[in-house]
């Protein structure tokens, strides 16, 4: 039979179900051999050529959206950041970014497809209870080490890697050797299987090329705008018409962003264990092609903006870290503590809000549940210890 749906691009019925057996089988296979013999190399069925087109247009987008916020506010678009920012100081800036990221979710579940069921419903009762197991566990660990480590995928990968900086180029390994590690050991990818119905029915890459090219279209309008209106001159003693602006901002780097994701299929824990389970038989590499896509555009957007400019938009300055900060155990133990939540759920903080927003089933509640707390308790643990340090301190005189 025919491995496509004559004239519409798309995988037919029979060769997705045929192509879900043959990663099935092999990860029970790889399961049998007790991970004594290791086959990292077998390529998924579902790793297609449509499937790399979609990984480089999302990335591209992903990219294009951290040039935006960066340009326009001068932030780093780092949602572990935003979200830690919401909870431990509420503003209009973070909280627009994250309905940014929330709506991208909404809309694109409904208009463009590609979501899959958080923990489905035909599963076991004994593998359903794992799955939620491991969204709330992932997530505490998530939602704590991105806090420590101030930073996940997209703060250290898209933005610390492109600018050089040294803090990153040792985060982004670090977490990345402990996502494989405990995704490969627990067998990420057989309590987190592509689904059936998803499969069938993916958008092509026609499809996602036209959403990427409107929204990477309408982010460059928008930052053409905003700098032919010169809004510094025109607002220069209403700094809170700016901070309204910035906030505007926030939300369409947020919902760009959230598109990205989307479009890359990175809202799909399957996938990005398809990446980190090397022990699964059906290895997926689409995620190296996503993070690829949006490094070509950060790297040289960073190579460029450090050196000729320094002020972004809306106004201000660029809150860029320091490139050759030193390391600390903070970073080691926050991002090894990501890497570890991030193996185990398949989900960081950005995939996790448009998920909520393409609300798949109560699976992803557990994990923006564990992730809120996590960060809840780095929250509560930084208060304590700010407490400590003011109690411990002799008064003067």
């Amino acid at each position: 039979s025919s491995a496509q749906i004559p004239g519409s691009g798309r995988r037919g019925p029979r060769a997705t179900n045929l192509s879900l057996r043959a990663v099935a089988d092999r990860v029970s296979l790889r399961k049998q051999q007790a991970m004594t013999v290791f086959h990292p190399f077998d390529i998924s069925p579902f790793f297609t050529a449509d499937a790399v087109a979609c990984a480089l247009l999302g990335g591209l987008l992903l990219g294009v959206s951290v040039v935006f916020k960066t340009s326009v506010t001068g932030q780093v678009l780092g949602v572990s950041g935003s979200t830690r920012g919401f909870i431990r100081h509420p503003s209009a800036a973070s909280a627009a970014f994250i309905a940014g990221l929330i709506i991208a979710g909404v809309v694109m579940a409904r208009v463009y497809g590609g979501f899959e069921p958080i923990a489905p419903r035909d599963m076991s009762s004994d593998q359903t209870v794992r799955v939620y197991c491991r969204f709330v566990f992932g997530g505490i660990l998530v939602g704590f080490g991105t806090a420590l480590g101030n930073g996940c995928t997209s703060g250290h990968g898209l933005t610390g890697l492109a600018r050089l900086s040294l803090r990153s180029w040792i985060a982004v390994p670090c977490f990345m050797f402990w996502a494989k590690v405990v995704g490969t050991l627990s067998g990420s990818l057989h309590d987190l299987p592509p689904d059936a119905t998803v499969e069938d029915d993916l958008p092509t890459w026609t499809t996602a090329l036209a959403v990427s090219l409107v929204s990477i279209a309408v982010l460059l309008l928008i930052m053409g705008a905003a700098i032919l209106a010169k809004p510094l001159e025109r607002f220069e003693n209403k700094p809170e018409t700016l901070n309204h602006l910035k906030a505007v901002a926030e939300f369409f780097s947020g919902s760009s962003f959230g598109i990205g994701l989307a479009v890359s299929t990175m809202v799909r824990p399957s996938k990005v264990v398809g990446f980190l389970d090397w022990g699964s038989g059906a290895w997926d590499p689409t995620l190296a092609f996503v993070m690829g896509g949006a490094l070509c555009v950060t790297f040289p957007f960073f190579q460029v903006l450090e050196r000729r400019y320094k002020t972004p938009v809306l106004g201000g300055t660029f809150g860029l870290p320091p490139k050759m900060k030193k390391p600390d155990f903070s970073l080691i133990a926050g991002t090894s503590m990501f890497g570890i939540g991030w193996g185990t759920c398949g989900m960081c903080p950005g995939p996790a809000w448009v998920a909520l927003g393409g609300f798949q089933g109560a699976g992803v509640l557990a994990m923006i549940a564990g992730m809120l707390l996590g960060t809840s308790l780095w929250v509560v643990w930084q208060r304590l210890r700010g407490a400590g340090k003011c109690q411990g301190t002799p008064a003067a005189g």
